[in-house]
């Protein structure tokens, strides 16, 4: 490789384990020459040269046709492979979803020699955390973590300020009085996202709404979920006429439920969702959302991995979110 590309054996390694030190002519030849030669770095190589395999676990505690179904995790697994590759690393995906599973994940980890795990777990109770955290593995979870925000590095949406954007959105259209269905209890779209909606909602004052009959109940972020709480909340509470749903497919489910109601969307109720996940904007109405921008998420967190792998540094950063106004909350009658 260094005869091909007409330099020293050290500046070929310079070049592929970051490029430090090595100067744009030199750089340009080697990489001529791994294009001309088809090579490939040997991470058995790499590893017992430089401690580390290039290689980052992404685990998944989520039941598999969860996994599958949210188009969440399809973003999230594409867009921080994408962000590995620019450092040229690369990730294998770990679920977790059971204890069996969780038990085969941490024995991976634990022998497979890869450099760190990233989690999208927001179940603290699970033992997965853990498990991880005292292997020593590295750890970054997407989103916070609840209740585990001081040992577990996250980089997260702000998911508080998105509650709170769509409160002061569906206020500004018309509706008075407000359902919720948040996420898990213990997610962040269990306790963030509707506490920002109620936080708006009682720091407005407007006349006619009262934060304390605020309505929430929690749904599991499945478009089920969002159905069947709708359904509940139309016979208990039939005069609402704004409803925030933690995430879209339960805001899909809720819109579904609407419909067999009799109830129009936007003309009956507003409604508005958390993602600006694939299909918000396609389905009918188009849904009014909140924006999580998964590009810059995974920038972050592989920036979150490099300082813990590099030099043991635990970060949590908050990403911020973007109100997307769709049909769904065109402006109803006060």
């Amino acid at each position: 490789m260094a005869r091909r590309a007409g330099v020293s054996t050290g500046t070929v390694s310079r070049y592929l384990n970051g490029g430090h030190w090595v100067s744009p002519e030199a750089s340009k030849a080697v990489t001529k020459a791994i294009r001309e030669t088809g090579y490939v770095a040997n991470a058995t190589a790499r590893k017992l040269r430089t401690g580390r395999s290039g290689t980052i676990a992404f685990v998944v505690d989520e039941p598999p046709a969860r996994f599958f179904e949210d188009p969440n995790f399809e973003a999230l697994v594409v867009e921080v492979g994408a962000a590995l590759a620019t450092r040229d690393q690369s990730m294998v995906v770990l679920l977790a979803g059971d204890e069996p599973s969780a038990t085969r994940a941490e024995s991976f980890l634990l022998t497979s020699g890869v450099d760190a795990a990233v989690t999208a777990s927001a179940q603290p109770q699970h033992h997965l955390f853990e498990r991880l955290l005292s292997s020593g593995i590295p750890l970054v979870n997407i989103g916070s973590p609840t209740g585990l925000e001081d040992r577990i590095a996250f980089v997260a949406a702000d998911d508080r300020e998105g509650g709170r954007l769509m409160a002061e959105h569906l206020l500004e259209r018309g509706a008075r009085r407000f359902v919720v269905i948040a996420g898990p209890e213990h997610s962040p779209g269990g306790i963030l996202r509707p506490g920002g909606f109620r936080d708006a909602i009682r720091a407005a004052a407007v006349e006619g709404v009262d934060a304390e009959l605020l309505q929430v109940r929690h749904g599991d972020y499945s478009r089920d979920s969002g159905r069947e709480i709708a359904r509940e909340l139309i016979a208990a509470h039939p005069r609402f006429d704004g409803l925030f749903a933690a995430n879209d497919r339960m805001a899909r489910g809720a819109i579904e439920a609407l419909h067999e109601a009799g109830r129009a969307v936007p003309g009956d109720v507003l409604v508005g969702g958390f993602d600006d996940a694939a299909g918000a904007k396609d389905e009918t109405p188009p849904l009014t959302t909140v924006r999580q921008d998964f590009t810059r998420i995974a920038e972050e967190l592989v920036d979150a991995l490099s300082k813990q792998i590099d030099g043991g540094v635990r970060t949590n950063v908050i990403v911020p979110v973007h109100l997307v106004i769709r049909e769904s909350t065109a402006a109803a009658e006060v």
